[in-house]
């Protein structure tokens, strides 16, 4: 069977390898039949629709699939017309956090005739092997919704994964890894991280899970943390830099350091392989959740980015929330980070159900007043069907939105007017960064080689603003 698994081109900055594509692909092709994968990464290439549709067109493929967050379900639609049009008999899947928030809506549209939910490798491996024998009974496959005879199907759930050692590591030869190593774009990075250090960064997953039940968040891997051994990691991060001449690793669990004797004894390990890697962490650690141990472990064995999901410095909203941090252990550890000499990026949001300007203003001078060196501030976005979505909508608000932006507000649940939300997430940008001690710091701790003069214009234009708070 000819598969094509897409990731569409969208305004996501980042451009780093599909993971979830290449493991998917690594798994069927351990335990599916003998099935031809092609992987088509739009955004690496920043192919528009006619582009896409011309490579889905001479793929021939007999399934078409496409990963997408939310915020990209208008490319994921259009990619389905595309390929009916092309290859009208081609089953068209679409999976990722868009798939499992809202596969209700994605199966409105006719083009799209499965939805695959939450952890998809098992569940995608029995659909295609059930499509490859010419089955239509796909109520035995777990964790997918399609359309029978007019009406939705949802299947059973499938437990998660327990062991994260039986997957096989991503099918990084799946994808020329060099063109990702070498692209260079005005408007897409190669890495999660935005202040990477070099060139050759490949991006890892050791953990899959988090027990936390953050109102916001979609739930594509479940409530409980999953671990793989320290013995599995070591041997992908061995085959990075053996195979693929790694020079930076990017760690993208949900949070790392929740087990952090476990954590401990990844860096134990890397720092007694000797790897020599830089290492980050972009998508956010738990901050209240580190001693000092593990620090100089991290800088031992190569850490030099750090961030930390705040979200919100009001303790009614950390409660409402229920990310439940705390905020004073959380402020202790980003000095002690500090200290260390690491990079250090912090993320925030402004904007949760019937939140006031006051306590957007506390979330705001947490971050000016931290050592944080870089700092993201996004508007809250309900996206369907997460808890945040149906306790808005339960109390009453339009939630008739455009998905597609964190920098502007899209359904405003607040106590805040729109515009004045929009308006203190600029403030809060300028005076953070017009900080003199900070941009010593962040000029001394934070790698430039990265789109250096994009960020020495965003410094230089930020000087012109006022702030009046």
């Amino acid at each position: 069977m000819k598969i094509l698994l897409i990731r569409p081109h969208s305004d996501v900055p980042s451009c780093a390898p599909p993971l979830g594509l290449l493991y998917l692909t690594s798994y069927l092709r351990e335990h599916g039949g003998d099935h031809e994968v092609e992987i088509l990464d739009a955004r690496l290439k920043e192919w528009d629709d006619d582009r896409c549709e011309k490579a889905i067109a001479a793929s021939k493929a007999d399934l078409v699939g496409v990963t997408a967050f939310s915020m990209e379900s208008p490319q994921a639609h259009e990619l389905a017309a595309r390929t009916k049009k092309v290859l009208p008999q081609a089953t068209f899947i679409v999976g990722g956090p868009y798939a499992t928030s809202d596969y209700m809506q994605a199966l409105e549209d006719p083009n799209i005739d499965i939805a695959v939910i939450g952890e998809a490798e098992r569940s995608f491996t029995q659909l295609v092997d059930r499509l490859a024998a010419g089955s239509e009974d796909w109520k035995e496959v777990s964790e997918i919704a399609f359309r029978q005879n007019g009406e939705l199907v949802k299947t059973e759930f499938r437990d998660f994964l327990d062991n994260l050692d039986e997957l096989p590591y991503p099918a990084w030869d799946a994808i020329d890894l060099e063109e990702y190593f070498n692209h260079k774009s005005t408007s897409k990075r190669n890495a999660f991280n935005q202040h990477q250090a070099t060139q050759r960064v490949m991006s890892m997953q050791t953990t899959r899970g988090c027990p936390y039940r953050c109102t916001y968040c979609h739930n594509l891997f479940g409530k409980k943390l999953r671990k793989r051994s320290v013995e599995n990691v070591i041997g992908e991060l061995k085959l990075m830099k053996e195979k693929y001449d790694a020079t930076e690793i990017e760690f993208i669990d949900d949070i790392f350091n929740l087990d952090i004797a476990r954590a401990k004894q990844v860096f134990r390990r890397i720092i007694d392989e000797k790897f020599n890697f830089k290492i980050s962490f972009p998508n956010g650690l738990r901050s209240d959740s580190f001693d000092e141990e593990l620090l100089d472990l991290f800088k031992e064995g190569g850490v030099f980015r750090l961030v930390f999901a705040i979200e919100t410095a009001s303790p009614r909203i950390q409660k409402q929330i229920r990310k439940n941090m705390d905020l004073e252990k959380a402020k202790k550890n980003i000095a002690l980070a500090a200290k260390r000499g690491m990079s250090l990026g912090g993320f925030f949001m402004i904007g949760f159900q019937d939140e006031t300007e006051e306590e957007c203003w506390d979330t705001v001078r947490f971050a000016w007043e931290s050592e944080l060196h870089t700092a993201a501030f996004f508007v809250v976005t309900p996206f369907p069907n997460t808890e945040m979505w149906k306790l808005a909508a339960e109390a009453g608000y339009n939630l008739d939105a455009d998905f597609e932006c964190y920098q502007k507000v899209s359904a405003n649940i607040s106590k805040v007017p729109s515009e004045r939300l929009e308006e203190i997430r600029k403030i809060a940008f300028r005076k953070f960064y017009l900080n003199p001690k900070r941009l010593i710091n962040f000029m001394r701790s934070t790698p430039w080689r990265d789109r250096f003069w994009e960020k020495i214009y965003i410094l230089i234009m930020a000087s012109f603003f006022k702030y009046d708070k």
